[in-house]
């Protein structure tokens, strides 16, 4: 016939203030706090530090108030970075609207010239430009280097207009020419990068 034998298993418990070191993975159950505990074990077996951690259970006071003050402060500090990212922003634009000047004029029939000379190594040239019931807007792109000067001009127009933009340059400046048969209001914005 065989044995058959019962056996119990039984964990440390006690009061909390009673419960001792608990070796590794050895439970441990608070009588009067109901808090139960897992032994962290030793250095030796790879624990960070001898004692016990507390398992979660419905009866675990959790801190939320320290918690969620330490995230309000780092908050707080992240929001005085922002504010001072934002100030940085605005100084950036400032700086760079400090550099658009904006300009109106009538070119007359049957003439070319030059209309701008710009100073910077690159800029763009916003524009806009009627020639009776035609219009034309666009956008000149120029880089600029030493006498060497490159330049794309991207524009829509309602229909075709006789303008053409060149642009010549020496060592100092590029100057922004026209030539047009017909006469022309041009209102342009000059931004330098």
């Amino acid at each position: 016939m065989a044995v058959i034998q019962i056996s119990r298993i039984q964990h440390r418990r006690g009061l909390e203030a009673d419960l001792p070191n608990l070796a590794s993975a050895e439970l441990g159950w608070s009588l009067d706090t109901r808090k139960l505990y897992i032994g962290n074990g030793t250095p030796d077996e790879g624990a960070p530090s001898v004692g016990r951690t507390e398992i979660l259970t419905q009866y675990s006071i959790l801190d939320f108030e320290t918690s969620f003050s330490a995230n309000i402060t780092t908050l707080q500090g992240n929001v005085v970075v922002l504010e001072g990212n934002v100030l940085a922003l605005e100084s950036n634009v400032s700086a760079l609207t400090s550099g658009i000047t904006s300009t109106t004029v009538n070119l007359n029939a049957t003439s070319s010239g030059t209309i701008t000379a710009i100073a910077a190594n690159n800029a763009t040239v916003s524009y806009s430009l009627t020639q009776g019931t035609t219009t034309r807007v666009g956008t000149l792109m120029l880089a600029h280097y030493n006498s060497t000067v490159s330049y794309e001009d991207n524009f829509t127009e309602t229909s075709t207009t006789d303008i053409t933009f060149d642009i010549t340059s020496n060592l100092t400046h590029a100057n922004l020419n026209y030539t047009t048969t017909s006469a022309t209001t041009l209102s342009y914005q000059v931004k330098t990068i």
